[in-house]
């Protein structure tokens, strides 16, 4: 498929904070699509490192970035809202400071999405490719290595638990005006992002990795076990999480859901939020079942 000249209008809204040693790397993959971005809007969340110097650098050489530095620290949340609220263009591509995009990233994505409609909020995102700090490949598939399987993902499973992963993530100008104003409490910004578009909105999967997804040995060391391992892992930590808050988050971003958005849900879906919200009352081994059946609420 050809793009048509007006379908290449877009917008990438970027967070960073003390993102330094890898920054460069993600905005060159930036803009060195083979389709490219109209604006590059930077959001920087009070850096203390050289981001802000590395970000200037760019700036003078590129006139599409648009750099902003907070001068009080907004957190991941705030600082997306901020950014993605400050674009200009129908769509809109997430990027993480650490990453690396495929070249073809935003001409595969902008394909994807051409023919959606305008009046509803829409989600794309695609699966990604594990790096390490050195950048060599890990896994060829992110939703694999983690058990994820997107394509079975409703709005009920993504209650319990988020599959969307916001820096391989494209949304439109509707989903953009509904972010407008995110309320405390909420997880992530794009498990808000997958609420909405598996609630009321269109998603659209797309199975390529077009990120290459950075995971640091410091955080995690999965990278090397099979998606199988990972899943089990996940499933008995769930089972053997003690802590009496157990879903309470999940139930409290729901309620938070309900109430911006509750009006627009089916009502087969207005009866699993209630369900799930009941939930709170119920007790922590009734939570841990649920959560592993999922199909009960």
């Amino acid at each position: 498929m050809v793009l048509n000249q007006s379908d290449l209008k877009c917008s990438v809204a970027l967070c960073t904070y003390n993102g330094e040693k890898y920054l460069a790397e993600l905005l060159d993959s930036i803009l060195s699509q083979s389709v490219s971005a109209s604006e590059l809007v930077v959001v920087d969340d009070c850096s203390t490192d050289g981001t802000v110097l590395l970000l200037q650098e760019y700036a003078a050489r590129f006139p599409q970035l648009k750099l902003t530095v907070l001068e009080e620290n907004l957190g991941p949340v705030g600082a997306f809202q901020l950014a993605i609220q400050s674009t200009t263009y129908p769509f809109i591509f997430l990027a993480d400071q650490d990453d690396i995009w495929k070249s073809n990233k935003i001409e595969s994505m902008l394909i994807a999405a051409s023919d959606c409609p305008k009046d509803k909020p829409v989600l794309a995102y695609s699966d990604l490719e594990v790096i390490d700090e050195k950048s060599a490949e890990q896994n060829p598939s992110f939703w694999k290595m983690a058990g994820l399987e997107p394509h079975q993902a409703t709005f009920r499973s993504l209650m319990f638990g988020n599959v969307v992963t916001g820096c391989a993530t494209m949304i439109n100008a509707k989903m953009k005006q509904l972010l407008s104003s995110i309320p405390s409490g909420v997880l992530m910004h794009d498990h808000w992002i997958g609420l909405i578009g598996y609630g009321f909105g269109e998603v659209i999967l797309i199975d390529e990795p077009l990120v290459k997804y950075r995971v640091h040995a410091d955080s995690v060391t999965e990278k090397k076990q099979s998606s199988l391992l990972w899943k089990i892992r996940v499933q008995l930590d769930q089972i053997f999480d003690r802590s009496s808050d157990f879903l309470k988050k999940e139930i409290n971003q729901i309620v938070l859901f309900d109430q911006q958005f509750g009006r627009f849900l089916s009502p087969e879906k207005q009866k699993y939020v209630e369900r799930f919200v009941a939930l709170k009352h119920q007790s922590l081994v009734k939570r841990k079942l649920v959560s592993y059946l999922r199909q009960t609420i």
